[in-house]
């Protein structure tokens, strides 16, 4: 096998020169050689490699042309002398064809070459063994140069681009004199008697050569598909592909059943707080039902004690119009009645009482009656014989009304009962339409989870068929994935290190949020206690006092006086400018981040309101013509004018000190002790405000915004 002594020669690939034009002319025909040349190794002749350039092609026919020209051999016997005239002949022939870049190709494809490949086993060296097999086909290439196929410790973008050259090769081979060698019949294109004969001969020719050019693209793919199934690197890439997919898979798995626990988690918590407020509804339709209850029988009272007066006044007033009074007149109206009338009968007044007892009649839009005189001995109004028709009259009408209004008000509650229980339906029908989309989109939502899950599972059947298909892994490839093995569970052991960081420190924090909760909560308690036990009059009184005895803060209410700002907004600026004023910081906002208990929340909502009551009330009383606005200090500007936000809570409130003028004008007095502890306490400060930062969610800084404005 003439190729496979040189292939370590041919292997930079043979010079053919530039010869595209030839190649369209001479395209499609097959090689003659002279008899001369039948059986005759050319490049040996020549004295050259196989993969020898067209320049040294040329340097060696000289050397041959001089040392071998039948002119230089004169003193030879003939019949050497014609020996060496042939070997002259046959040099120039072998000159002339390989000189040729398209009969060099039609001569180089028709030479013997070992097309058989690699047979590699168990243990054997994949780069010794498939190496020798790509060297020797790479004289083909069309492309220059041809990458090599490297070794084990090559990076995967070299051996990558390694496959890519080769699953894209393209062969310089003959495939016309391939199929010469192999005994198919061609046409030579030098017998065409025309043109179209030539053309003719050529199609002929390319049919019978497509199947050997088709054949020497399956021959190469499948020796580079040996390859690739044996090479430890791209067995390795696969393994750590297949790993990746499968820890990606436990991980959306994971994702899956996290989200599926999330879910139920949140279900239960929403059946729970419903349950909740189910019964935090019962439970306030029952007080509201004591409530009514009481009501009535605070009404009750106020009736039969109204009723009581009439014995005093029976002489003036009909029992009737006394009674309608008392249906029609609400309790406050009741009570002051009733005192009136106690008031008047006091002081023997009978005829005073009775004039109470006509207004009262005449401001439900009756007409006080005359008592007739056989009347006075009676409670109950005169007998139908002792009647006069006037008398009968006014009774027939004042029946009539009565058995109006109780139709009216007959009429209304009937109403009101239909209004509630349209309400109650529409309430439940709301209720049972979104629990029936809850439930539609749990459903939907389980289908989607299960077809995931039974897609997920088919897929992984699949791959299990064809990991059983594949070859037993090398032992390359054992060490390589018990080592990847190890390196994961050291990645996943430094992951579950800093997850146990991360909960420690998300443990820390949740506790310094609950301590600041719980003094939160302390702080509102003790502060609505002391508020509770003032009267209005106390809170304006201290207001008063603290305004009076700093210039500063009287400064700044009149600057907050002559503002142009809404009522809120100046109440809530007079709040912040005294929130140093013992109970007075119970109206500083709550920070979003601290959720006190429903209970609490209301009260301190409840004092909060009293207290914008009360300051709402002051700064439209006092007058501020004698304060001067100069002596307000450049924070308390900044709160009337919007510069400075109004503050929130903070636990430097928690303590009640001393009221003092730099505490109006929002400053802090110090201490000796306090100046030598300021730098630790503001360390703390910044340390528990990045704590509240860091658990403050998206929702709780839309709330504190609201708040802010």
């Amino acid at each position: 096998d003439e190729s496979s002594s040189s292939d370590d020669e041919a292997s930079p690939g043979e010079d053919y020169g530039k010869s595209d034009s030839k190649d369209k002319k001479t395209g499609g025909g097959y090689l003659k050689i002279s008899e001369l040349l039948k059986g005759v190794q050319l490049y040996e002749l020549m004295g050259i490699s196989e993969g020898a350039s067209q320049d040294e092609i040329k340097k060696a026919y000289r050397s041959l042309a001089l040392s071998a020209h039948p002119d230089k051999q004169a003193t030879m016997e003939p019949e050497e002398a014609k020996k060496v005239e042939e070997n002259f002949i046959k040099i120039q022939e072998a000159y002339e064809l390989l000189s040729d870049p398209v009969k060099r190709k039609q001569y180089d494809s028709s030479l013997d070459f070992d097309e058989s490949l690699p047979k590699f086993r168990q243990g054997d060296d994949f780069f010794e063994v498939f190496g020798e097999a790509f060297r020797r086909n790479a004289r083909f290439s069309v492309k220059r140069p041809v990458p090599d196929l490297g070794t084990a410790e090559d990076e995967p973008r070299s051996w990558k681009r390694f496959y890519d050259f080769w699953n894209g090769f393209q062969s310089w081979r003959d495939p016309v004199m391939l199929a010469q060698k192999a005994g198919e019949e061609i046409c030579d294109l030098a017998e065409a008697e025309c043109r179209e004969e030539r053309r003719w001969m050529v199609r002929e020719n390319e049919k019978v050569a497509r199947k050997y050019k088709q054949q020497e693209r399956d021959r190469i793919a499948k020796l580079v598909s040996l390859a690739e199934s044996a090479d430890p690197r791209v067995q390795a890439e696969k393994e750590a592909k297949k790993q990746a997919r499968a820890a990606e898979a436990a991980r959306r798995e994971e994702e899956r059943t996290a989200v599926k626990r999330a879910k139920e988690e949140a279900e239960l918590k929403q059946r729970k707080a419903e349950e909740i407020a189910r019964k935090e509804e019962e439970e306030k339709r029952k007080a509201e039902k004591a409530a009514r209850d009481t009501i009535k029988e605070r009404v009750k009272k106020c009736r039969q004690r109204l009723r009581g007066f009439h014995q005093a006044v029976k002489e003036h007033v009909v029992l009737e119009q006394v009674n309608e009074v008392c249906l029609q007149l609400k309790e406050e109206d009741l009570r002051a009645l009733g005192d009136r009338l106690d008031q008047a009968l006091k002081g023997q007044d009978s005829l005073a009482a009775a004039d109470i007892f006509h207004e009262a009649i005449k401001s439900i839009g009756l007409v006080p009656m005359k008592v007739a005189e056989d009347d006075v001995s009676t409670t109950s109004g005169p007998t139908d014989s002792q009647e006069d028709s006037q008398a009968a009259e006014e009774r027939q009408q004042r029946e009539e009304q009565k058995r109006q209004r109780a139709a009216e008000n007959e009429a209304k509650k009937k109403l009101e009962l239909e209004r509630q229980a349209e309400e109650r339906a529409k309430v439940a029908a709301e209720k049972a339409e979104e629990r029936k989309k809850k439930e539609e989109q749990r459903k939907k939502e389980q289908a989607a989870a299960e077809a995931a899950k039974r897609q997920q599972e088919k897929k992984e059947e699949q791959k299990a068929r064809k990991a059983e298909e594949k070859q037993k892994k090398q032992e390359e490839q054992d060490k390589l994935r018990k080592e990847q093995q190890r390196e994961e569970s050291r990645l996943k052991a430094i992951e579950q290190s800093e997850k146990d960081k991360q909960l420690a420190q998300q443990k820390k924090q949740e506790m310094e949020l609950e301590r600041l909760v719980q003094m939160f909560s302390q702080d509102r308690v003790n502060r609505l206690t002391k508020l509770e036990a003032l009267t209005d009059e106390k809170l304006s009184a201290s207001l008063q006092e603290a305004i009076a005895s700093d210039a500063s803060l009287a400064g700044a209410f009149k600057l907050l006086s002559e503002a142009d700002l809404e009522v809120d907004r100046a109440v809530d600026c007079a709040l912040a400018l005294v929130h140093q004023l013992g109970v007075w910081s119970l109206g500083l906002p709550t920070p979003a981040h601290i959720r006190p208990e429903n209970a609490l929340r209301n009260r301190a909502k409840k004092g909060r309101k009293r207290l914008s009551d009360t300051m709402a009330n002051f700064l439209k009383s006092c007058p501020w013509d004698d304060v001067e606005m100069a002596s307000a200090s450049e924070w308390q500007r900044g709160i009337v004018d919007g510069s400075v936000e109004i503050p929130f809570w903070s636990q430097e409130l928690t303590s009640d000190p001393p009221v003092e003028n730099t505490e109006a004008r929002g400053e802090k007095p110090e201490s000796k002790k306090e100046k030598k502890g300021k730098n630790k306490s503001k360390e703390a400060e910044e340390d528990l405000d990045q704590i509240l930062a860091e658990l403050e969610t998206p929702g709780s800084k839309k709330k504190a915004k609201k708040g802010k404005n």
